[in-house]
């Protein structure tokens, strides 16, 4: 966001520009401002582009004025609904593989980059994928004609323990943005 950094750790922790420790509820500089709850963290600048992350429940949702369809590119594609252009590479053309794309839009090189998390697969416990995503009597099961639970399913099946719950997280923000009243299911809140 204009050319600045800001850096969201799992514990709360956030740094602007790679090393300046935002510790006030409320932070602005070079047009972006970074405001802080108890367990929320959002970002935003004066053109349009916000970023909000529920620490809690490890989610972050992206959000940007309707004015900025079709004329915004970078990490999140395109955003034009057009599939087949959402890997462009910084000079327009299209990356061969995500790898590339995500290393082309890294904004500061000297940056330490994040911990990458490496976590086994849970063969079972719960709750399960099955549970959540396609089982009638899933506690998300009354959002399911209004926000497809099958896309989430496929990538719960593919991921590591953690995503269930991390999924049911996005799932309910989703419907709670399609006025559809739903709770993260209890056994996914922290105790």
């Amino acid at each position: 966001m204009n050319n600045s950094t800001v850096t969201i750790q799992h514990d709360g922790q956030v740094k602007a520009n790679c090393n300046h420790e935002v510790t006030r509820t409320f932070h602005s500089d070079n047009g972006v401002t970074v405001r802080r709850g108890s367990n929320i963290v959002q970002v935003s600048n004066q053109n349009g582009a916000s970023v909000s992350c529920d620490l809690l429940l490890e989610l972050c949702s992206f959000t940007l004025d309707g004015w900025l369809h079709g004329v915004s590119t970078g990490l999140l594609g395109t955003n034009d609904n057009e599939a087949g252009n959402d890997f462009p590479l910084l000079d327009g053309s299209q990356a061969e593989n995500l790898e590339e794309f995500f290393h082309s839009w890294q904004m500061n090189l000297d940056c330490t980059p994040g911990v990458t998390e490496h976590l086994p697969r849970a063969a079972t416990g719960p709750p399960s994928c099955d549970s959540l995503f396609s089982s009638p009597d899933s506690p998300l099961s009354s959002c399911f004609r209004v926000v497809d639970p099958g896309r989430f399913w496929s990538v719960c099946k593919r991921s590591s323990w953690r995503a269930p719950c991390r999924l049911a997280s996005a799932f309910v923000h989703l419907c709670r943005q399609n006025y559809i009243p739903l709770e993260v299911p209890v056994h996914c809140l922290k105790a």
